[in-house]
């Protein structure tokens, strides 16, 4: 294939390629598991340092896929880091902890809590995830049609039809790639949505039937008491 073919379809591609990585960026800040990559807009406003983002203040890991946490290289740290992040994700629960064999509140280090999926948040989450995966499609749709329109004028020259279809097959081949990725990638968000709402309704039921469960043990309680009192009458 001619160098300038290879060329045009790269040019295409970064542009592609620039769009799936936005939406992957996008979707990580509709927090349902933890992720790291959801706290790279926060920004810590330090008197001698100015603004820093996380990483320059703090250490960040993943204790389990709910729970993110973030160890302060300076313990001055802790309460501008607290601010910054609830200015970008006020949904978070955060916790300042304290190490078990620790005694000084210089060793704490902050826990962020993802919010629980309910169904009102499940359905905007949907909502958004659908909304912004059709903004990236039609960005995407603009840029493949500049790029088919630039390849028609280049191939027009080509002195083969081997040649044209070669060129178009390698475009086509291209677009149908990256198009597959955005879809993983809605299709894997949608997924881990619905897993987090499910994981909701789990502990509901779980928790209703703790409560039955307690209840009943009352009930079997309190009845055993009437009829001990009936029998010492």
């Amino acid at each position: 294939m001619k160098i300038a073919i290879e060329t045009l379809i790269h040019e295409m591609e970064d542009r592609l390629g620039g769009y799936a990585t936005l939406l992957v960026y996008r979707y990580a800040n509709l927090c349902v598991k933890a992720q790291p990559m959801a706290l790279l807009s926060a920004k810590i406003i330090d008197d001698e340092q100015g603004e820093m983002n996380i990483e320059h203040v703090a250490g960040v890991v993943m204790p389990d896929e709910y729970h993110l946490k973030l160890v302060p290289y300076d313990p001055r740290f802790n309460f501008p880091l607290c601010k910054a992040i609830a200015k970008e994700h006020p949904e978070f629960k955060q916790e300042l902890v304290m190490p078990e064999d620790a005694d000084d509140e210089k060793e704490r280090y902050l826990i962020l809590t993802m919010p629980e999926v309910n169904k009102d948040r499940r359905d905007a989450l949907i909502d958004s995830v659908n909304v912004l995966f059709d903004g990236c499609k039609a960005k995407m749709d603009k840029t493949c049609a500049k790029y088919r329109l630039e390849l028609e004028k280049k191939i027009i020259t080509f002195p083969t039809d081997d040649e044209r279809t070669e060129a178009k097959d390698a475009l086509d081949s291209s677009i149908k790639n990256h198009q597959g990725i955005v879809d993983k990638v809605k299709e894997d968000k949608v997924k881990e949505i619905e897993e987090a709402y499910q994981r909701y309704l789990d502990e509901q039921t779980a928790q209703r039937n703790k409560a039955d469960e307690t209840a009943a043990a009352r009930g079997e309680h309190a009845g055993r008491q009437m009829r001990v009192g009936a029998t010492e009458e």
